[in-house]
């Protein structure tokens, strides 16, 4: 349930590339769809450098011990 509104960010981010990959580059939508594209993708991107952190304390192997 948690996931499901960065999901939603992940499945737009495709849908934008798609989109961006079939709209000619003449075309006044094309330069608003970039910035749309390169804003989720950002968005992401910090979203998996604050997770990074969090995920290798999760995992730590047996035996060792997380100061």
């Amino acid at each position: 349930l948690l996931y499901k509104p960065i999901d939603r960010v992940t499945r737009s981010t495709l849908v934008l590339h798609d989109l961006l990959k079939h709209t000619p580059a003449d075309h006044p939508d094309y330069p608003l769809l970039q910035d749309a594209l390169r804003i989720s993708q950002n968005f992401l991107s910090s979203i998996n450098e604050d997770i990074d952190p969090r995920r290798t304390a999760v995992t730590t192997p047996k035996g060792e011990v997380n100061l």
